[in-house]
């Protein structure tokens, strides 16, 4: 991790820590001058952390919590004024609820004026977190944080590959650089340590990509035994989702480039918690396994209660995916002929048709509501499957995959829901809707997007939304 990003992952937080314990400090006098606008009644001296010091303490304490949750540090103060704004409206309505939440199980006399006093602390808290974004968001684009700040950098590469590569960074990184030189093939690294010397160098940017690192290899070594941070510059041509790890195996060390969620303790968790949820809901949802095998001997009793198909797990391993049978018996052997007259409303290798004649009255209705997919909890035990994660498709339609890069979706094991399930349930919007749509779920990777997909997709179930 480089130094700037440690300052923004460790300093913001804690500056906005301090500026939230303000906030609560000074919001019931807040609330004695703008109550009389309201008609609220005046607060009598308060002081939260006197009164109820833990909870108190614990509301400011989730302030930074929360923000990092919204995303609100994730590009270092550099994102766009109507983004931090969007982040600052979720993290009120998540503080909003974590505060109502402990007022309804508090219910004590005088909770009116609390309430008065959370509303105008969260606003305040609001206000001053984007004036704090607002200010260092200028300072860092107009002014490089000071003449003074400016770090002391060494460009290397080709000529042709510093200009090139210098021309497409932005200004405001720029602005807040001061290039003491360029180092050439043609530079000694006699050169070399006298510019370190001379203009306290703290920073080596490489310019022309992975091809640079080895022919700047005696530069690199000499500011890495100096502390000296490298930035590799890389060129277009490369890939974008490319995300670099060092590690060590035995005695050598490896760059690993992966555009897969990195293994950590979150991918550990999320192990744990996919089987431990899958077996909870097994036994929650029993009753509607009796009701599913029962209907569907009904409607069809020639064909088994359970459907089998291979499905490509991740990177591409077939594996025996479990379904409550909706269609016929024959419904394989008839996939040609439904293709070739009732045609397909996906576009790509997958095939979705809304009124597919193999579907069974009940059918239909265990696939409006996915009971058809809990035998799917049985995958997510032995491991072929996650809770969430890019739906796992037929063997033979991955293999017509168009394009080699949508094959990235199965750089991660499949799931019972993703965003496709939640932002366009099994609708026409087409293939390269869906596969758009696990890429934006695979780079954006975390616990808390996986628990915010779980809860947006209770409703889409409960209600039937978009399901075929």
């Amino acid at each position: 991790m480089t130094r700037s990003k440690n300052i923004f992952s460790l300093f913001l937080p804690f500056i906005d820590l301090l500026l939230a314990l303000a906030c609560a400090y000074y919001a019931p006098m807040l609330t004695n001058i703008v109550g009389p606008l309201f008609g609220w009644y005046p607060v009598q001296e308060f002081n939260a952390f006197i009164a109820t010091p833990f909870m108190a303490g614990a509301a400011v304490a989730a302030v930074p919590i929360l923000l990092r949750m919204v995303g609100f540090y994730h590009r270092n103060n550099l994102q766009r004024i109507s983004t931090a704004l969007r982040q600052l409206f979720t993290f009120v309505v998540y503080y909003l609820c974590m505060m109502g939440l402990y007022e309804l199980i508090r219910q004590s006399e005088g909770s009116t004026q609390m309430n008065h006093i959370i509303l105008v602390c969260i606003v305040l808290i609001s206000v001053v977190l984007f004036l704090r974004f607002y200010i260092l968001r200028f300072l860092q684009m107009n002014t490089g944080l000071g003449r003074r700040h400016l770090r002391a950098v060494l460009l290397a590469g080709t000529a042709q590959d510093i200009e090139q590569g210098w021309s497409t960074l932005p200004d405001f990184w720029k602005r807040s650089l001061r290039v003491v030189a360029k180092v050439t093939p043609d530079t000694t690294q006699d050169e070399v340590q006298q510019l370190i010397e001379e203009n306290h160098v703290d920073r080596l940017v490489l310019m022309g990509g992975l091809s640079a690192y080895h022919a700047n290899e005696e530069t690199i070594t000499r500011c890495e035994l100096q502390g000296i941070d490298i930035y590799v510059h890389l060129k277009d041509s490369h890939p974008i989702n490319l995300r670099a790890d060092v590690s060590d195996i035995g005695e050598n060390r490896v760059l690993i480039l992966t555009s897969t969620p990195v293994y950590s303790w979150s991918r550990a968790f999320k192990s744990v918690f996919d089987r431990l949820m899958a077996a909870i809901a097994i036994i929650l949802s029993s009753p509607l396994w009796l009701i599913a095998a029962i209907g569907i001997k009904l409607s069809d009793p020639k064909g088994p209660i359970f459907f089998r198909q291979q499905r490509s797990g991740l990177y591409g391993r077939p594996f025996s995916m479990w379904k409550f049978r909706s269609m016929y018996a024959d419904a394989e052997a008839r996939l040609a002929e439904v293709k070739a007259t009732y045609g397909n409303e996906m576009e790509g290798p997958i095939f979705k048709l809304t009124n597919d004649p193999r579907i069974f009255k009940f059918g239909h209705f265990i696939r409006k509501f996915s009971i058809d997919e809990l035998p799917q909890l049985l995958n997510i035990l032995m491991g072929d499957m996650s809770i969430v994660g890019p739906r796992p498709l037929p063997v033979y339609e991955t293999k017509e995959f168009p394009e080699i890069s949508q094959r990235r979706r199965l750089s991660v094991k499949p799931g019972l829901t993703c965003y496709w399930q939640v932002e366009g349930r099994s609708n026409s919007e087409g293939f390269s809707f869906m596969v758009n749509k696990d890429l934006k779920y695979i780079d954006n990777w975390s616990l808390w997007t996986d628990f915010k997909l779980i809860l947006r997709t209770i409703p889409a179930v409960l209600f039937g939304r978009g399901a075929k």
